[in-house]
């Protein structure tokens, strides 16, 4: 009864236009990896409550960085690049990696404000386990093994 009320209220909190963004994947997977990670942690509801808007802003500050890090080499290919072009490449990848680690170290100390050490420890397992579920799926639907809840096809 606990794990339904937090899901619900991660739901609620998460997504207030929900209907509005019916169609755009990238919420509706963010709003499941939400979800996932209150179940998984065992959030209470107080907890999922201050839990999901600093994970929101973290989230929100790790794709940008990335997305920065990204569109920089968007256009090239690096099979073909020049010896500059890659040494660039592999630098601004070190950065890219700086950056992430120094918004974790920020974010841990919001997040220990609302979560346990332990909780907060078990948040980077459970992250992982939810992209190689999601990429196992993709993999899945890809293949055309799975309806779009992840489920066989008979």
């Amino acid at each position: 009864m606990k794990n339904i009320l937090t899901i619900v209220l991660v739901f609620l909190v998460t997504i207030p236009n929900g209907f509005a963004q019916r169609g755009r994947p990238m919420e509706r997977i963010h709003a499941a990896k939400v979800a996932y990670l209150t179940d998984r942690l065992h959030l209470t509801g107080d907890q999922a409550a201050a839990f999901v808007p600093v994970y929101n802003e973290y989230e929100a500050e790790i794709r940008a960085t990335r997305k920065s890090y990204l569109l920089k080499f968007r256009d090239k290919n690096l099979q073909d690049a020049d010896n500059a072009t890659a040494r660039q490449y592999v630098d601004d990848n070190l950065d890219y990696q700086e950056k992430v680690i120094d918004t974790k170290r920020k974010y841990n100390d919001r997040f220990l404000k609302v979560i346990s050490a332990q909780q907060l420890a078990e948040l980077y397992v459970a992250e992982r386990e939810f992209k190689q579920m999601l990429k196992k799926r993709l993999e899945q639907r890809r293949e055309g093994g799975a309806d779009r809840f992840g489920r066989g096809r008979e």
